[in-house]
């Protein structure tokens, strides 16, 4: 049993892991054991998230990397391969979020978003998936979606962020279609589905009391999530426990889709 909870020899490659749901991801994913590459576009939140990893299991490192430069993207992973030989596993944890009424929403900004959510989270997964087929070795991805994938009113009607919600709905279906294209060649892509986070993305509630409070409310289980709680899903999608498990995503939301 401790077998399939270990990743012990495992290369993990975790995007957003400066803060929220990306750094609890990947410092466990290094307590199990995985030599974790950590990345973001916060250098400073890097070399913190790092450094607290020094008595895990596993090893860090880090790469500073947004993911809409997408030329980027590809030169980081050749490097990540070359200095670790290889990807097992990757979490695409990274995403950004601006609100904003549709009518007047802007559309670079749209764009941008997009490239950060959705492209980036697809050339991630294709650079890695490439990485697992020529060793032939399998291997899993895990996307971080949102229950705003899966319902555009689960969180109310003044809460406007077309951009997300159509990113993180592409997420959940292009996880679906990688699984199915790559389940062959022994990955698995799943995703999570996390509702209310205790994050820097939800500051705006969780910096107020009132609003924390109203938004805890919808929630059966009645709280936030701690960004711990929707890593160990992560983990035990990354794997061997979930060796049967493939193009699903799991919400992790206290019951608000129930």
């Amino acid at each position: 049993m401790e077998a399939r909870l270990s990743l012990g020899g495992k290369i993990a490659v975790v995007t957003g892991a400066a803060s929220g749901i990306g750094r609890a991801a990947a410092q466990l994913l290094c307590t199990l054991g995985a030599r974790v590459v950590f990345l973001d576009r916060d250098a400073a939140g890097l070399a913190v998230a790092v450094g607290e990893c020094a008595d895990f299991a596993g090893a860090a490192l880090s790469f500073e990397l947004d993911l809409s430069d997408h030329r980027a993207i590809e030169t980081v992973f050749a490097q990540i391969v070359e200095v670790c030989g290889g990807i097992d596993i990757l979490v695409n944890s990274a995403a950004m979020n601006v609100s904003g009424a549709s009518v007047d929403y802007d559309l670079e900004t749209w764009q941008r978003v997009l490239d950060v959510n959705l492209t980036g989270l697809f050339l991630t997964s294709r650079l890695s998936a490439r990485s697992m087929i020529a060793r032939e070795v399998g291997g899993a991805i895990v996307n971080v979606a949102s229950v705003g994938g899966l319902s555009a009113g689960i969180t109310g009607r003044g809460n406007a962020n077309p951009s997300y919600r159509a990113s993180k709905g592409g997420v959940v279906n292009l996880t679906r279609a990688l699984a199915v294209e790559w389940a062959a060649k022994g990955i698995r892509v799943n995703a999570v589905a996390p509702g209310y986070v205790r994050t820097p993305m939800v500051a705006r509630l969780t910096n107020d009391p009132v609003k924390e409070a109203a938004a805890a409310e919808k929630v059966p289980l009645g709280r936030f999530a701690e960004p711990e709680e929707i890593g160990w899903v992560i983990a035990f999608l990354a794997g061997e426990g979930a060796s049967m498990v493939t193009g699903q995503t799991i919400p992790v939301d206290g019951g608000l889709l129930a």
